[in-house]
């Protein structure tokens, strides 16, 4: 965490679809509550992507426009405006855009936050019909006017406000989602874990001991895409995180991220960012200062042990 500041400064410029990004330092009213980071993103139909974990925390998601599938370890939770839900921040998390969606995604750190949402989570559960406007009005708490900064205790009051508004909506029903069938978690559970080696639909259907077509259409009903669709979106925010290291060649970012070569992962790249690889990689980053092409190909095959 940072150590405490007299305000809280943007943590990166927009990139990709982020709209807004700030911190506030975790260990402001002496550990009790800080917000960590406060982030909108855009879905568009279709789109999926995970939330980097972080090791202490909660994590509160609401969409501020538009439907999505919420995945949150077993659970689906599908949500629309005003709802929101929280998750501890190690938590795996990934969201589906139903349809064009802007998803507020707020961290929350410190001891009263623990203290809120484990009781939320014994009692009424981590959803909360109506927690998006509470999400809503202190995103508006947390966005500076032109040239100014948000002060960490503005940040820190924010996120108390916050708290109380959410312990005020939560409902015991939705909090525990939809359980996926069987066949959807396993299917995803392969398609996170070994995106990189699988060979397609077919080997993941009879790795399931399933047709192609009850899995396709399993899938599709409970996750709003087809397993193909959603491999590649995985393999596609994997080969982004990647590129925007500046250390491995679109070569090997096709190879390691299981593209069966690299014209098809530049296809798909391009249809789904808007760019090709090598476009993306320079925009983003560009090669770690100091690093010569012979260290990074050196990387390149340590990296494959």
């Amino acid at each position: 965490m940072r150590s405490a500041t007299d305000s809280c400064k943007p943590a990166s410029e927009p990139a990709g679809n982020e709209i807004i990004s700030i911190e506030a330092p975790g260990e402001f009213l002496s550990g009790l509550l800080g917000v960590l980071s406060a982030e909108n993103h855009v879905f568009r139909e279709g789109e999926v992507a995970g939330l980097p974990a972080y090791r202490a925390g909660w994590r509160i998601v609401a969409p501020l426009s538009g439907k999505i599938h919420l995945t949150a370890g077993e659970r689906l939770l599908p949500m629309a405006p005003p709802q929101a839900a929280a998750a501890g921040a190690a938590e795996e998390l990934s969201i589906l855009g139903v349809d064009t969606a802007e998803v507020a995604v707020i961290l929350l750190v410190g001891s009263a936050a623990e203290s809120v949402f484990g009781q939320c989570r014994e009692k009424e559960g981590l959803f909360f019909e109506r927690g998006g406007i509470a999400v809503e009005r202190v995103l508006q708490l947390l966005t500076p006017g032109p040239g100014r900064q948000t002060r960490a205790k503005d940040a820190s009051e924010a996120a108390y406000q916050l708290l109380m508004a959410l312990m005020d909506t939560g409902t015991p029903g939705p909090g525990k989602g939809r359980q996926l069938p069987q066949v959807v978690e396993a299917a995803l559970g392969l398609i996170h874990g070994e995106y990189a080696f699988l060979d397609g639909i077919s080997e993941l259907a009879e790795r399931l001991e399933v047709s192609e077509e009850y899995l396709i259409r399993s899938f599709r009903k409970y996750m709003g895409t087809t397993p193909g669709d959603y491999l590649n979106r995985v393999r596609i925010e994997n080969a982004k995180t990647m590129l925007r290291s500046g250390e491995y060649s679109v070569q090997f970012v096709s190879d390691a991220c299981g593209f069966s070569n690299s014209n098809y992962f530049a296809r798909v790249f391009r249809a789904r960012v808007g760019m090709n690889p090598g476009e993306y990689a320079r925009e983003q980053r560009t090669l770690p200062s100091g690093k010569t092409e012979g260290q990074r190909a050196a990387d390149e095959s340590l990296y494959l042990l």
